[in-house]
Formats: C-alpha cells, sequence, structure tokens
C-alpha cells in the first residue's frame, strides 16, 4: 500500500513539473502563498526607483515567448506557462538550451539598462493583476537563466544529461533535499535563512555526488541565486 502510494506520488510530482533539476521553481520549495509572501517580499525599500519603459519591456517579452514556442500574448504574468516551455525547450538538449539562452539574450539586449527595473519584483507587482506567488515564479525563471546562460553554461550543456538523471536515477534522494527544507521551515519559521543554507548544500552535495563537483557548484548557485536577495551570506 505504501509503495503504491509513493509511486502515486511521484506521478504527481513529475506530471505537475515538481523538482525538475533543470530548471528550479517555486513549487519546488513546497511553500504556501503566504510563506512566499512573508520571505520574499519583506524588504519594501527594495523597490525599484528606475523607469521600466512598456513598449520595450512588451517587444521583449513577445520575443521571448516567441522563442520558447508560446503566443506572443505570453507574459510575465503568465510565469509558470513560461516556466514550463522554457524547462520543455531545455529538455530537448543542447539546441535547446542555446535557443533559450539566445532568447534570453536578446530579452536583455531588448531592455538594455531598464532589465533590472523591469524584471524586479517590487516593481512588476506594483503594475497590478498578478499577485505575489507569479511575480516569484516569473522573477526566478529570469534569475536562473542569468546564470545558465552566462558563469554555468559551459558546466550546464557539458552535463546536461547528468543533471536531468536526477529526476530519474535518484530522485528520491534528490527530492529529500525540498522536503527537509520545507519541513525545517515549517518547524522554524524564524530560521528562514538557515534553511536556506542547509538546502543550497544538500543540492551541492547530491550533485557533487551524481555528477561532479562543477556541477555541485552550478546546481548549487542555480539555488542560491533564487533566495540570495532575502538571504544574505549564502554561499557555494
Amino acid at each position: 500500500m505504501l509503495r503504491s502510494l509513493l509511486g502515486l506520488a511521484s506521478v504527481v510530482l513529475l506530471a505537475s513539473g515538481l523538482f525538475n533539476p533543470l530548471l528550479p521553481t517555486v513549487d519546488d520549495y513546497l511553500l504556501t502563498k503566504q510563506q512566499v509572501h512573508t520571505y520574499f517580499f519583506s524588504k519594501s525599500s527594495n523597490f525599484a526607483s528606475a523607469k521600466c519603459n512598456s513598449v520595450p519591456f512588451a517587444a521583449a517579452q513577445n520575443g521571448f515567448a516567441s522563442a520558447v514556442g508560446l503566443p506572443l500574448s505570453t507574459t510575465w504574468r503568465d510565469a509558470a506557462t513560461l516556466t514550463n516551455a522554457t524547462m520543455t525547450k531545455i529538455d530537448t538538449g543542447v539546441d535547446g538550451l542555446a535557443a533559450v539562452c539566445a532568447a534570453r539574450q536578446q530579452f536583455v539586449q531588448t531592455l538594455g539598462q531598464s532589465y533590472d527595473t523591469c524584471t524586479d519584483r517590487y516593481y512588476l507587482i506594483s503594475l497590478g493583476n498578478t499577485d505575489w506567488w507569479n511575480v516569484m515564479v516569473y522573477t526566478h525563471l529570469m534569475k536562473h537563466l542569468e546564470l545558465i546562460c552566462s558563469t554555468g553554461f559551459d558546466v550546464y550543456q557539458s552535463n546536461l544529461d547528468c543533471i536531468r538523471k536526477a529526476e530519474t536515477a535518484d530522485g528520491t534522494l534528490y527530492r529529500a533535499c525540498f522536503y527537509k527544507f520545507n519541513a525545517t521551515v515549517n518547524a522554524n519559521p524564524n530560521n528562514f535563512c538557515g534553511a536556506t543554507e542547509t538546502f543550497i548544500g544538500c543540492i551541492h552535495d547530491y550533485f557533487t555526488t551524481e555528477c561532479n563537483s562543477y556541477v555541485g557548484w552550478m546546481q548549487c548557485e542555480l539555488e542560491r541565486v533564487g533566495f540570495a536577495n532575502d538571504c544574505y551570506g549564502l554561499a557555494c
């Protein structure tokens, strides 16, 4: 009976896109919407003061959406759809990864100096017609692509098969890092950053063992950048 339940849980998790090592998402952390609001939107003084011009921002979004196979009407307000399409594109292999990174580069070039503001969580929430969860899904996508498509690219593309294997070969060990993180946060809500530090260390150790030390660093860093604005001093 227990084995059947675990098997069913695995099917549900994989079908929903959780715990895909190719591209972390906010859903992976198993936090509630209220927890996301509490832990990631507590520093309102970080609100971006620079300007984001809506015309180039719209053009940049159109280009990226098209590159990952979505309608031009898909915007940052459709963060989960964008993330899933990006993940699917990367999962096709090195050519798909290269296409995503080319699209991301064009996105950045289109926005120029306004890139940081246009992808700032406080700026996006100020535009309305969205919620904290959607904004975090979108900003995490952008943060993760910044790493994957720059300093992490060589390690990522040359170890793509090994990274992908985490979901299948020893998936339960990989997912255990997330379960432990969530359990620790719920047990001690005031030690969110301490739990985060332990979590990224767990990811580092897992991929160092499964792949190599370079992948261990990169996957740890991929998780770290999603928390770096809220938990200072994290290191991989």
